[in-house]
């Protein structure tokens, strides 16, 4: 079979920023920051200087008299003003002259503007010690977008006036005299920058320019790209260069799957031809007053380049997109820039466990190294758990995993752009199984700033510039990611860690403050380890949350009747009253507010019902079983050991460079000025294109696969058992019947009768049950489970379940999703009783009628039985070891099979040599017989052991039997399965295939399903095609009387020239060795003087 392609890596190229083209429409403009002070004394007949503002009211409303203690009070009051015609002020500060020093580059505020003292403490006193503000200026040759000061404002802290959120307060008291309440000074500061506009960033130009059909390009994407907008702006001629900035967004589709984007921000120069004299004007670049062009300042422009993808490899998009803009700064170039983004957008794939690393080169002296993901149960994500902690510390982490569960309002904001996305998404991850269904937005725009009002639970994060613009609602909880605050309203309580269940608290917040505390001290000699300390912070999370929710199962409410209008509501779902008694008396209030949360909600429906998210709920439930020991803590949820290091490589060459005729190099024509329009001629168009990211199977396609935790356990399972002999048959067992229900869905399809066909599958699982079958999984009864909703039989749905927990069994989440999805959605029988008792009586004259014709029909077959066609044939399997020549028989062939679901050999127990069996499958004429040494069966699906007449012989299965099944047409042709040794009887045709183990057959079956669809299992071309997987498949169902319709299969075939088949399964071999005595149990059934009991099935 041929490799799957990988997924694409990179759906979407963007260049966003401010189209010459137009229109240009405008944002709010930051404010100017705050340039000068003074301190004005109205006591003494001092106006507010012109341009300046005092400040004649405190934060609660109360007078702002910096003098207010004094005995000779001066009424002083501070004034500010702000500009853009010098560098702006840094910070605020207090002196005491006296007890400390000025600090190198301050400014004191000494004298007010009419030249009198502004100190704010009394000066007469010997002993007193003059107070005055200080200040911090920008230098003229510092960077040109630094922090300065925007707003200032005074406080009361006997008031209860507090500092708002973003504002810096100066933790000394202005007010020194001997009475008078403590004054304060607060400042807020933020990026200073040039004269600027502000306009709606657009998009540019675009690669491909189509929209892909799994996934068109959102409109919003620009807006993302420079989410605070596209800045004009002037700089003087010496202002040092500004480095990009790159930034991370996520996109939420309506289905809830994330897109993931990845930007670098830059500026570029801008044509003056393309503004308007009044826009000239505001920017500094013509005078007021003549209007004479200003040539000591340069024009900027801000611009975006993005890509979108399904995968958050931000680090490896950072390199590239670095790549791509260095790219377009220097140059001239052979290549143009389009050819090196088409190369890796179409290159480029998705690390897959064929290829786990992936180097692409993607010049010379650059290139990038992609690497698979940690093979996790756990949903990808762009979360950084490091980051989390690095700017929020363990308790503050823990207190917003509080306001997560409890549903708040969330605004993070941060200077860097990138560490909002990261960080946001560890706080979605970290309530994992519970998923986050109100708005989130990592990265919010500018534009968008008013889903900041919205009456419902959000997380939002924002570049911190926005509080120049705007204050946060009262109701918010603000983040401060570079200061590690959080800011909550004075009239709430504030939210704490501890207020999470105390013995769940200690477990979640010791690991964490732990890991926090090695990551800050020692970070750079861990860095190659950062992969594996994610995961174990999050497996910290994932081990809280497994404690929280532990027992949840067993409060799910199944449906057993027909649905009604409130069915499907959470309180039909879920034993909530239950659920809350069964926890702790003091921790009643937090899971009170828990169970009213949406995201609660979400949950029971999910474990409910069908969900695309049951590979990860199932793994959140295996871990519950996990944890529910007395020290959790030392439980590990997650394998740490599955990083790829040392595996293999794909090179991804850079685009080739073209050449002259007589092989010389061609010339550089390619070179930019600023980051040019894409042009789409000048694209590569790929050879191979890759596949757009497929999603997950559909919820309601059929059930037979398996997911990565059920195929674990069933490798546990196995192991557990394979040192056991009784066990471990049990267990081979249980992968046959499981071999037979992955087939069910082709079967019934196949079948007419298609409810009497599910009937036999429910007697199957009955008979299974009697058995004591150890089944590996709970395949058999979820496809049976899906196979009732599909065919509409809700009753029969209802009875499987109660088999299931008869047998034990608690259904999984998959499991019980398909249940629920079975008896909502199928049409139930009617309630009338009088019917129903009707047709249970016809039934039972039915069931009579039929019990009293059987001896007749046994008298009819036991006399009929010379004129049948057949064949005589040993009764014992046995295959040759090729190292000791010795005959291995069945029972030594299953002791020697492993738990090794790859691993084909069995071994000898007499050399101890590994050796691989084999079927053989001979087709050959059949000839009259008349012998009563045959016997014949009926493919019952109960299990050959409901023949009906039975011997006192040992069970049927893998035993030493001899068993013929017949088709439903006249047999014509005898399939015989049995070991080859030496030549084939009479020149017939044989096939020689492997004989799987159930494990490995189960194995191969799957993958086959995955690669190729259901549907060709019912195709002829199966037969030819993987012969082994047939003949195997054949060879069980038949030793175990399971229905199938594969020999239908067989009278296709080109080996068959008959349109009827008749299997017999030898358990010898087919050329026995006339020259030795006969087998052991040969010679003691002669001597026995046992006969076998001879039975037909007339059809």
């Amino acid at each position: 079979m041929t490799e799957e392609k990988c997924p694409q890596l990179v759906d979407y190229f963007v260049v966003a920023g401010l189209d010459p083209a137009g229109p240009w429409r405008p944002l709010d403009e930051d404010g100017k920051p705050v340039t000068d002070l003074a301190v004005i004394a109205k006591g003494l007949g001092e106006e507010v200087p012109e341009g300046f503002t005092c400040i004649e009211r405190t934060l609660g409303g109360h007078s702002a008299e910096l003098s207010a203690g004094l005995i000779n009070n001066p009424h002083l009051f501070l004034c500010y003003r702000r500009g853009r015609d010098k560098p702006p002020i840094l910070d605020l500060g207090v002196l005491y002259e006296g007890k400390e020093q000025l600090k190198q580059g301050w400014y004191v505020i000494e004298t007010t503007p009419y030249s009198r003292s502004a100190s704010l403490s009394t000066g007469g006193a010997p002993t007193a010690h003059r107070v005055f503000l200080t200040y911090r200026r920008a230098l003229d040759s510092q960077g040109l977008h630094t922090l300065g000061v925007t707003d200032i404002a005074l406080l009361l802290p006997s008031k209860g006036e507090v500092a708002p959120h973003t504002f810096c307060r100066v933790d000394k008291n202005l007010n020194t005299g001997m009475w008078g309440p403590a004054l304060y000074v607060c400042y807020k500061r933020a990026v200073a920058k040039a004269n600027a506009l502000v306009y709606e960033a657009s998009l540019i130009s675009r690669y491909p320019e189509e929209d892909l059909e799994a996934f068109p390009l959102p409109e919003s994407v620009p807006v993302f790209c420079l989410p605070m907008g596209v800045t004009v702006e002037s700089w003087p001629l010496n202002t040092k260069y500004q480095l990009p900035v790159f930034s991370t967004f996520v996109l939420t589709s309506a289905s809830g799957d994330k897109v993931y984007g990845a930007a670098i921000q830059f500026y570029e120069s801008f044509p003056r031809e393309l503004l308007s004299e009044r826009q000239s004007v505001r920017l500094g670049l013509l005078s007021v007053v003549d209007r004479r062009p200003i040539t000591n300042r340069s024009l900027q422009v801000k611009k975006s380049i993005c890509v979108l993808s399904h995968w958050p490899f931000f680090t490896v998009f950072q390199k590239f997109l670095t790549f791509i803009y260095r790219y377009s700064i220097s140059g001239p170039h052979v290549l143009p820039l389009e050819k090196h983004i088409s190369s890796f957008m179409h290159n480029v794939p998705f690390p897959s466990p064929q290829r786990p690393r992936i180097l692409v080169q993607l010049s010379p002296y650059d290139n990038l190294l992609l690497c698979q993901p940690v093979s996790s149960p756990l949903p990808l994500s762009g979360a950084s758990f490091l980051k989390l902690l690095q700017n929020l510390g363990p308790e503050n982490a823990c207190t917003l995993l509080l306001a997560v569960l409890t549903e708040h309002k969330l605004l993070l904001h941060s200077l860097r752009p990138d560490v909002l996305t990261s960080v946001s998404e560890a706080l979605v991850s970290m309530s994992f199984p519970l998923r986050w269904i109100c708005p989130y937005i990592p990265l919010c725009p500018l534009q968008m700033a008013d889903v900041l009002l919205a009456p419902m639970p959000f997380i939002v994060g924002v570049h911190s510039s926005y509080f120049d613009l705007y204050d946060p609602p009262t109701d918010v909880v603000c983040v401060d990611l570079d200061t590690n605050t959080i800011f909550q309203s004075e009239d709430k309580k504030p939210l704490s860690w501890r207020s999470l269940p105390r013995k769940h608290g200690k477990t979640l917040c010791l690991p964490v403050r732990c890991n926090g505390s090695f990551l800050l001290t020692d970070y750079d000699q861990i860095y190659r380890r950062q992969k594996q300390l994610e995961l174990e912070i999050q497996e910290v999370f994932l081990r809280f949350m497994s404690c929280l929710l532990r027992g949840y199962r067993t409060f799910l409410l199944p449906i057993t009747q027909a649905p009604s209008d409130t069915t499907t509501d959470c309180s039909s779902l879920f034993n909530l009253q239950g659920f809350l008694k069964s926890r702790d008396r003091t921790q009643q209030k937090f899971y009170s507010q828990l169970t009213k949360t949406q995201m609660f909600t979400q949950f029971i429906e999910e474990c409910s019902f069908v969900s695309d998210r049951h590979a990860c709920l199932e793994f959140f439930d295996e871990c519950v079983q996990k944890v529910d020991v007395e020290k959790p803590e030392e439980v590990r949820l997650i394998d740490l050991d599955e990083t790829h290091s040392g595996e293999h490589t794909v090179f991804i060459m850079p685009p080739e460079e073209p050449q002259e005729p007589d092989g010389s190099e061609c010339p550089a024509l390619y070179s930019y000025e600023t980051f040019p329009t894409l042009k789409p001629e000048l694209f590569d168009q790929p050879q191979d294109q890759l596949r757009v990211p497929a999603k997950g199977s559909a919820p309601d396609s059929p059930a037979p696969r398996r997911t990565k935790q059920e195929i674990k356990l069933a490798q546990k399972r196995a192991q557990k058992y394979s040192a056991v002999p009784d066990m471990w048959s049990k267990c081979l067992l249980g992968h046959c019947y499981g071999l037979w229900f992955i087939y069910l869905p082709t079967f019934v399809r196949a079948e007419s009768a298609k409810v009497r066909a599910l009937h036999t599958a429910y007697d199957v699982l009955k008979h299974m049950e009697n058995r004591k079958v150890v089944l590996p999984d709970e395949v058999c009864y979820r496809i049976l489970m899906q196979l009732c909703g599909q065919y509409g039989q809700p009753v029969l749905a209802v009875r499987v379940l109660l088999e299931m927990k008869k047998a034990g069994i608690t259904p999984n989440t998959i499991t019980y999703g398909y249940y629920n999805k079975a008896v909502l959605e199928s049409k139930w029988p009617s309630t009338n009783q009088g019917g129903r008792l009707r047709w249970a009586k016809l039934r039972n004259v039915l069931l009579a009628v039929a019990q009293f014709r059987q001896p007749i029909k046994r008298r009819q077959k036991s006399g009929s039985v010379g004129s049948r066609g057949g064949q005589k044939h040993f009764n014992k399997y046995c295959s040759l070891c090729r190292s000791c020549n010795s005959l291995v028989y069945d029972e030594e062939i299953m002791a020697g099979w492993t738990s090794d679901d790859s691993n084909l050999n069995s071994s000898c127990p007499f050399c101890c040599a590994s050796f691989v069996p084999f079927l053989n499958a001979e087709i050959c004429d059949l000839g009259p017989i008349s012998s009563p040494d045959v016997r014949t069966v009926s493919a019952d699906p109960r299990g050959p052991e409901t023949a009906t007449q039975r011997t006192a012989e040992p069970p049927r299965y893998l035993t030493p039997q001899t068993v013929s099944f017949s088709s439903h047409l006249p047999p014509h042709l005898t399939v015989r399965l049995s070991v080859p040794q030496g030549s084939s009887v009479g020149g017939a045709p044989q096939v020689t295939v492997a004989y799987l183990s159930p494990l490995v057959l189960r194995k191969e079956l799957e993958s086959l399903l995955e690669n190729e669809g259901e549907a060709v299992l019912a195709q002829p071309q199966f037969l030819d095609s993987h012969s082994i997987i047939f003949w195997n498949l054949v060879w069980y169902f038949q030793r175990l009387g399971l229905p199938s319709n594969l020999l239908q299969l067989v009278r296709a075939s080109p080996l068959s020239e008959s349109s009827a088949v008749r299997v017999r399964l030898l358990w010898d071999t087919l050329t026995p060795d006339t020259d030795q005595w006969p087998p052991l149990y040969i010679l003691w059934r002669i001597h026995s003087k046992t006969h076998t009991h001879t039975h037909t099935d007339r059809n």
